[in-house]
Parts: structure tokens; sequence; C-alpha cells
């Protein structure tokens, strides 16, 4: 497929602002996704971390939604001619601990835009910035990756298995990722893309095998492992994807304390070997 990477980097310097709360409802309903207890949550408390990947989605009416129901391209982000979008990861720096009742303002930029290939072909970078807002103090920023990559519903998808780190293993969890954990994190982030929730599209026509697990939940629950085994609040956070996880499998979580204090952090499953990894920094 012939791409024009120039005229798609004229979306270079795109930004857009939104709004939201860190409501007392979305904090238990985040809490609940997660398996947690809801509780009662109060204005003032810190919000669970992770959460401001459910702040500020991005809003439109259904009739302009593209097939794979997210929002068209060509609005925020550039209209890259590939099929398949996936969150590849993000670098995310935690300044201040949003509370909930913050009103926040979100303000987004795209930075980057690159063609690389890969195995499966031609894939295209999307790096945009988003920076979180609280009466105009920044609480965090965070540089986000997106790839698309082409795909033929009539071709066989080949699965991988990843080997996984050598790694000393302190600390470890699994995860059943549970059909209706994926749905609830659909609604509470207003994630539109049916292969978190519609089988038959997400098997028939992007080839996978099961559901997709939400690469933001997945670093979530690693987001989330490090602070309980650290027993403290990251201040810096980066992670990578490197396979897909689907629904009905186990996710284990493995972390490997460094030298330096920083945790060195991993998914995976029995099937695909390592799903993503990362680094927290305290």
């Amino acid at each position: 497929m012939n791409i024009n990477v120039n005229e798609l980097k004229s979306w270079i310097g795109n930004d857009e602002i939104a709004f939201d709360e860190v409501s007392q409802s979305l904090e238990a309903r985040f809490r609940a996704t997660l398996d947690e207890d809801p509780g009662n949550p109060q204005k003032g408390e810190i919000a669970s971390s992770g959460l401001h990947w459910a702040l500020a989605p991005a809003v439109v009416k259904s009739s302009l939604l593209g097939k794979d129901s997210h929002p068209k391209k060509g609005e925020f982000l550039p209209p890259v001619p590939l099929p398949r979008r996936m969150w590849a990861g993000c670098r995310t720096h935690f300044l201040k601990p949003l509370k909930i009742g913050d009103l926040v303002k979100k303000r987004s930029s795209v930075v980057d835009i690159n063609l690389k290939d890969g195995k499966s072909g031609l894939l295209c970078f999307v790096t945009a910035n988003y920076e979180f807002f609280v009466d105009d103090q920044l609480m965090i920023k965070e540089d986000h990756d997106l790839v698309y990559r082409d795909y033929n519903k009539e071709d066989k998808t080949i699965f991988v298995k990843n080997d996984l780190p050598f790694i000393k293993s302190d600390y470890e969890e699994k995860i059943f990722a549970h059909p209706t954990m994926l749905f609830r994190y659909s609604a509470i982030t207003f994630n539109g893309h049916r292969i978190h929730y519609d089988y038959p599209y997400s098997i028939e026509e992007e080839g996978y095998k099961d559901l997709v697990f939400h690469g933001p939940l997945q670093a979530t629950l690693m987001l989330r492992a490090a602070e309980k085994y650290k027993k403290a609040k990251v201040k810096s956070f980066s992670h990578r994807g490197v396979a897909p996880v689907y629904a009905n499998d186990d996710l284990i979580i493995n972390i490997e304390n460094k030298p330096n204090g920083s945790l060195n952090c991993f998914t995976s499953t029995k099937d695909a070997g390592m799903t993503m990894k990362a680094e927290a920094i305290f």
C-alpha cells in the first residue's frame, strides 16, 4: 500500500482540549471493574492510579464512527489508511495526584508520525502528547503511541509465542481476563472499539481468536501491582505492548525489584508468552 507520509505529517501539531470530572461515581465504577470494593469514594480522596486513562475520551455521535467503531480518522488523529489500530504503549509522568472531585482539562496534541516495515508488513506509528491540568496546574503528562497496520481477513493470522524475560520475579499476580471486565472498561472509558466486546467482529473481521484485552487496562493492572508491591505511588511509568491478550486468558503480572529502586514489570499469558513490558520509577 502506498501511503503519503508527508500528507500524514501535516497532522503534527493538531491539538484539542477536553474537560472532565474525577467523579465519585467514576471512581467507584473503576474500582469495581478492577475487582476491588467500590466503597464510598469521597471528594478530596486521591483517585485510583490509572484512572486518568478514563478521563475526557473522544465523544462523537454514532454516525461519525468508523467500521471498527472508533471515531473516524482525519479529525484529531491523522487518516492513516491502515485498518488495524492498536495501543502500542506510552511514557507517563505523574507530577501531582488527581483527587476525587477534580475538574480536569486534558490537552492533546499530535507530535510525531512515522512509517516502518514490520514483520507483518507496513506499520504507521502515531505519537500524541496528553497533558492533564487541574486549576491550571499540570498533574500528569504522557506521550502515547498508537500503531496502525494492514490486515486482510482472508489471510490466516499467525500467532507467535514470545520468550519471557530472564528476571528474578519478586512479585506475581494472576488475573482472569473475564469478558465482563473488558465490557465494563469499554463502558467507563467510552471506548467503542468493537474488538473489546463484539466477538464475531473481533474474530471474523480482524482475525483475533477472541475479544481483545485493552492495552491501557493491562498497563493499569501492572501499574497498580507495582504500587502494591512497593507500597508507594509511581512517579514515572513507561510501557510497551508486545502481543495481544485475549478474553478468557489468565494474565500473569511479574515484577522485579532493581538495585536503583525502580521496578521491571511484564505481563504474559500461556499462549502468547510476554505481552507487555514496563518500568516503574518511584
